[in-house]
């Protein structure tokens, strides 16, 4: 299990591009692409030998659900994964609201410079990877 959450994030990130691209362009919409997206991960996730959970909301946290938490044997959570257009402060708020080995947020907007003005709402303890859209979707 430890292996998922030392894995290169970049490796995640070529696969999601690469996942993205592949989808049919009349399907490419942003819903679509981060439900595509959290459901690869699931599955990566799950294949790893997590417990895995979607949409988790955080206790006393209204604003956003973590779309993706790994639970270890001990059902300590490992990771969280939050997809978004653009880093949110919802995001960021929801991620922050408890204990976590490993946070991220995955942004997938053709907007690079507004997604790079958005990581202001960054905490040293959650990374963010950008995903890099294939055409523009969005």
């Amino acid at each position: 299990m430890a292996t998922v959450l030392h894995q290169d994030p970049e490796n995640w990130k070529k696969e999601m591009e690469l996942l993205w691209r592949q989808l049919p362009k009349p399907y490419r919409n942003e819903h679509s692409v981060r439900r595509t997206l959290q459901c690869f991960l699931y599955g990566r996730l799950r294949e790893a030998g997590y417990q895995v959970i979607a949409d988790y909301m955080p206790p006393r946290i209204s604003d956003r659900p973590i779309d993706l938490i790994a639970l270890d044997d001990q059902m300590e959570i490992v990771l969280a994964v939050c997809l978004d257009s653009l880093v949110t402060l919802a995001a960021v708020k929801s991620l922050g609201s408890f204990e976590c080995h490993r946070k991220i947020i995955f942004t997938m907007s053709i907007a690079e410079k507004k997604v790079q003005e958005s990581r202001f709402f960054l905490k040293p303890d959650i990374e963010h990877i950008h995903l890099q859209s294939p055409v523009k979707v969005f």
